[in-house]
């Protein structure tokens, strides 16, 4: 019996196979845009748009926000299109990872490509290439990530190509510019802050757009918290209710980890605990925050956890380097980083939000960005931030905060700035997601200092 929901699957390899077809059959200066939900496959829908463009002798490039990104793209198309060259186009101090080198992968620069079918590049590369001439225009553009960029360097990419494909998930954090004073910019056609897609469409408002309706990365379990950051998108599931596992050995050993046990225990079969320290105002990087998140790691690995899923039917170790930390800061990322290693867990990976974006793990533990604050901001508040944190996971979410934390974010939202002409209003599109997310984690949370 398959592992998928095949209705699921179904459905949304139609709607990639629609918004494919709708940017091959464009007419000359027009976009598709792709909206995917995080785990939506977008990387893998990016693949099967070049196959159909080379199916019909299409010149195609394909462009990112980041090298980390396009060095991904590189190597699965490469694996993907084994009877294509993908050309790597590099930026003067940057080259391809040996770990993503493929046979029928090169590197080459820019002025260098003219014979090349499938160029990879990011979108800062490829815009700055082709502005200065050394880069020839292609049939068609895709842009994956596309609600991290920044319309700036979309609009360096805008006439490399006349058609042009957008795919990303609108609910991962913005990107940021360093124009100064940006917010005159805001509700001009031009602001440097929107993304690529919302410059598109704020210019090219008949732009077709399509709603993929899956996550590939999250289970059943995960998704109603998912869908908070995602309003008006529906989606669901690839894998079935089960088919992902988490198994711990037996709770033995002192009570001090009576705690511990719980918090795990109540994990690994629902997806979800949200573990409250007790309320408290503290600083950025939190010692007893530290501490805790480095002890439910240590009990994590004491009690032996196994896992499958449906890649892996049978049962196999979990290992540390399937497990990652999530953070706001880098200071607590740095600290959290000597503490794990100190405690042995040199390979259980830990960022912040902003570098854990698109990447997947088994288990992750999530500081919450609000915990101990006495006050909320623009930079705790930002709703990607909290999605990214919590959405990075295929089996288990672990979310780590304070017990005032929820308090911040009930009453009345604060006032923020608005800008003529701008709808958008992140202040308060994050208020009101992490209001949504603290009642779809009650059920999970537990207190510390609570009888468990």
């Amino acid at each position: 019996m398959s592992p998928y929901d095949e209705t699921v699957v179904a459905v949304a390899n139609r709607v990639v196979d629609e918004a494919i077809a709708a940017a091959l059959g464009a007419s000359e200066q027009e976009a598709v845009v792709g909206v995917a939900p995080a785990g939506g496959g977008k990387s893998y829908a990016i693949g099967t748009a070049v196959r159909a463009a080379r199916d019909l002798d299409l010149r195609v490039a394909v462009a990112t926000p980041t090298n980390e990104q396009a060095f991904a793209l590189v190597s699965g198309i490469a694996e993907r299109l084994t009877d294509e060259t993908v050309t790597f186009v590099p930026a003067s101090t940057v080259t391809l990872p040996t770990e993503h080198r493929r046979p029928n992968t090169v590197e080459r620069e820019a002025r260098n490509t003219g014979a090349d079918s499938i160029l990879v590049g990011t979108l800062s590369k490829l815009g700055d290439a082709f502005g200065r001439g050394s880069l020839r225009p292609v049939d068609l553009l895709l842009v994956d990530e596309a609600y991290q960029a920044n319309a700036v360097h979309y609009y360096m990419v805008g006439d490399l190509a006349p058609r042009h494909l957008l795919m990303g998930d609108s609910g991962q954090l913005a990107p940021f510019t360093t124009a100064p004073a940006a917010d005159r910019w805001r509700g001009l056609d031009e602001d440097p802050l929107l993304t690529a897609v919302e410059v598109l469409l704020r210019n090219h408002p008949d732009s077709a757009e399509f709603r993929l309706p899956i996550s590939r990365r999250l289970d059943p379990r995960a998704i109603p918290v998912a869908r908070t950051f995602y309003p008006g998108h529906e989606f669901a599931a690839a894998v079935k209710p089960g088919v992902r596992e988490l198994v711990l050995a037996g709770a033995t050993g002192p009570r001090e980890n009576r705690f511990l046990d719980a918090v795990l225990d109540h994990a690994a079969p629902s997806g979800w605990a949200h573990l409250e320290l007790p309320e408290s105002a503290v600083l950025t990087a939190d010692p007893e925050a530290i501490e805790t998140i480095v002890a439910l790691v240590r009990r994590l690995f004491e009690r032996k956890p196994r896992v499958r899923c449906e890649r892996h039917r049978s049962w196999g170790e979990l290992r540390s380097d399937q497990v990652a930390v999530a953070v706001s800061h880098n200071d607590q990322k740095a600290l959290l980083r000597m503490a794990l290693d100190d405690a042995g867990f040199q390979n259980v990976v830990v960022n912040t939000a902003n570098k854990l974006q698109g990447l997947t793990f088994e288990v992750v533990l999530a500081w919450h960005p609000l915990a101990g604050l006495l006050e909320v901001d623009d930079f705790h508040i930002d709703p990607g931030r909290l999605c990214v944190m919590l959405t990075r996971h295929r089996q288990a979410c672990i979310v780590v905060g304070r017990a005032a934390d929820r308090e911040l974010v009930n009453g009345i939202p604060p006032a923020t700035p608005s800008y003529v002409g701008w709808d958008s209003n992140p202040g308060l599109e994050g208020w009101y997601a992490h209001e949504s997310v603290f009642a779809a984690l009650e059920a999970h949370r537990i207190a510390m200092g609570s009888s468990v």
